[in-house]
């Protein structure tokens, strides 16, 4: 049931089965499958199908998305109870974190935490932002670590640290970015708007090591960090609207919890060092 109230939330969202499965990492038909079972559970439709794209939510689905958060929530703080109960207090916390985060910042944060709090324990998983911030509604992680400026209603967000975007690769015509939803994606659309850039073609990549391998490949260009240039890979440094922000977000009731301010003052350290 709470897999399904997950999926749910994200479907919602998005209104779209596609996107979810996109965001959630798992396949279309499946995404379909839960919501077909959570339907049948409720004895109600909570999307209607208007075309094979464009899904719209029911009243029912108005009044669950409400209720979703708070039933995930009161899970979310049994199993909290159950696990502290069984690692004896030991503290535990799961990081989501963007691809970026994950090639520039998290090993320095790893090595910090493992100075400052050598008897805590955590998990990591790396998504895309709106992925992180999807898992981070749906309680299962504590913590985020993103770069695009999402906002969302119960979670915090605060500028831990910044960014130079540059334009690195050979001009071929052709342009690697990221998946709808990442941070690289949504500064490259930008970056597209504001220089009036129409691309030949565009390969989307929701992988940032592998766009960083094709770059320097010469198939073409991309925004990367200027942390994260390929070597010998020519790079022109963009304005200061693609000096982009890493966010650190969490949900409003651990917003006072001590060892997540800690984890904040740590992250800034480790950026500071890059």
């Amino acid at each position: 049931m709470f897999k399904f109230l997950e999926t749910f939330m994200v479907v919602y969202k998005t209104r779209s089965f596609s996107l979810a499965a996109q965001q959630l990492f798992i396949t279309q038909p499946t995404v379909s499958n839960q919501i077909k079972q959570l339907e049948s559970q409720l004895h109600t439709e909570l999307f209607e199908r208007r075309s094979r794209r464009e899904i719209m939510p029911t009243k029912s689905a108005d009044i669950l998305y409400h209720r979703a958060a708070k039933i995930l929530d009161s899970w979310h703080d049994v199993n909290t109870e159950i696990m502290n109960a069984e690692a004896d207090e030991t503290q535990h916390i799961r990081f989501g974190i963007s691809q970026t985060v994950s090639r520039i910042l998290f090993s320095k944060i790893a090595k910090q935490l493992k100075s400052d709090f050598p008897e805590l324990s955590y998990d990591v998983e790396v998504s895309n932002s709106e992925g992180v911030l999807n898992q981070l509604e749906g309680y299962k992680i504590d913590v985020g670590i993103i770069e695009k400026p999402l906002v969302t209603e119960n979670i915090n967000r605060k500028s831990i640290g910044k960014d130079q975007l540059v334009k690195a690769g050979i001009n071929t015509g052709t342009w690697i970015t990221r998946e709808p939803g990442s941070g690289v994606g949504y500064y490259t659309d930008q970056y597209f708007r504001e220089a009036d850039i129409q691309p030949k073609k565009i390969i989307h990549v929701n992988n940032s090591g592998l766009i960083r391998r094709i770059v320097s490949q010469g198939v073409g260009q991309a925004l990367l960090s200027d942390q994260d240039i390929p070597e010998n890979v020519p790079a022109e440094k963009l304005g200061t609207n693609f000096i982009r922000d890493f966010y650190l977000v969490n949900r409003d009731e651990n917003k006072d919890d001590a060892i997540l301010q800690r984890v904040e003052e740590i992250i800034k350290v480790a950026e500071s060092q890059n």
